[in-house]
Order: structure tokens, then C-alpha cells, then sequence
């Protein structure tokens, strides 16, 4: 096995590292800087940018309150409190729009859920 010279420390010892472990240790540091670049492009999947398109399956009748519906919903497996500008039923499902803070914001879709969504949704 050869040996490359890296550096001579102060203390009279000599580092040495073989063609295997530069090798090793090279190919390892491109496959992490590949990763982490990799990282950027990736869609945000959770907090309140995650949550924007998801599907939202409403718990109970949304009630009137001020110009807006309200209600619970629930959404990537957790409830959440939703404002939508039409009523819902129990059971209905619809499109996040935004989140403001805590409460979220539902498109105008006012569809009941088939059994293969009310899966995905679980």
C-alpha cells in the first residue's frame, strides 16, 4: 500500500494517510456536500409551508362567525382550527389555501371524501 505524506506535526511525528483511506475519505466528502445540495431543491413537507395544497377533512359543522365559516379540521393527521368562506358538513374535505398563525384557510372545494381519500388522509 503507498503512503502519502500530509504533513509533519511540530512534535516530531510525521501523518501518513494511505491511497485506500484518501480514497475513502474523499469519496465520502462528495457524497455529503452532494447530499446537503441535494437538500435545497427539496419541497418543505412540513410546518406552516408543508401545509398549503394539503387536503383538509372537516371534524364538524363549520358555524357562522363574523363574514367567515369556522371549525376544526383535520389535516396531515393533525387537527387544526380552519376558516373557509362557505359551510361545511361534517365529513366534507377541501384544499388548504393559507395558513395564517394557528388557523387555516380553506379553497372554496366542497366535496365529500371517497373511501380511497379518507385512506390517505389516515
Amino acid at each position: 500500500m503507498s503512503r502519502v505524506y500530509i504533513f509533519e506535526l511540530p512534535f516530531d511525528y510525521t501523518l501518513y494517510i494511505t491511497s485506500t483511506e484518501l480514497l475513502f475519505w474523499g469519496a465520502l466528502l462528495v457524497i455529503v456536500f452532494t447530499l446537503i445540495i441535494k437538500s435545497f431543491f427539496i419541497k418543505v413537507q412540513g410546518g406552516r409551508e408543508g401545509l398549503v395544497g394539503q387536503k383538509a377533512v372537516a371534524l364538524s359543522d363549520f358555524t357562522r362567525a363574523d363574514d367567515k365559516f369556522a371549525g376544526q379540521v383535520q389535516c396531515m393527521g393533525e387537527i387544526w382550527a380552519a376558516k373557509s368562506c362557505f359551510p361545511m358538513k361534517k365529513g366534507n374535505c377541501s384544499t388548504v389555501s393559507q395558513s395564517e398563525g394557528l388557523i387555516l384557510s380553506l379553497c372554496c372545494k366542497n366535496d365529500r371524501m371517497s373511501n380511497d381519500d379518507n385512506n390517505d388522509m389516515n
